[in-house]
């Protein structure tokens, strides 16, 4: 949870600015792969963990 937490999306204003300079197409890209990172990178720590004996 804190990993997904850390590379999620961040505040609207960022996503906001990003719109603004690159347009609306865009910024639904950067926040569905900041998305897809986060949730890909919690998956591994979590992959990790099980396979570590951690959970």
């Amino acid at each position: 949870m804190l990993v997904f937490s850390l590379l999620y999306t961040p505040c609207v204003a960022a996503i906001a600015a990003v719109r603004r300079e690159l347009g609306g197409r865009w910024a639904i890209c950067v926040v569905l792969e900041q998305c897809a990172i986060a949730w890909l990178a919690a998956g591994v720590v979590r992959l990790v963990g099980l396979l570590l004996g951690m959970a």
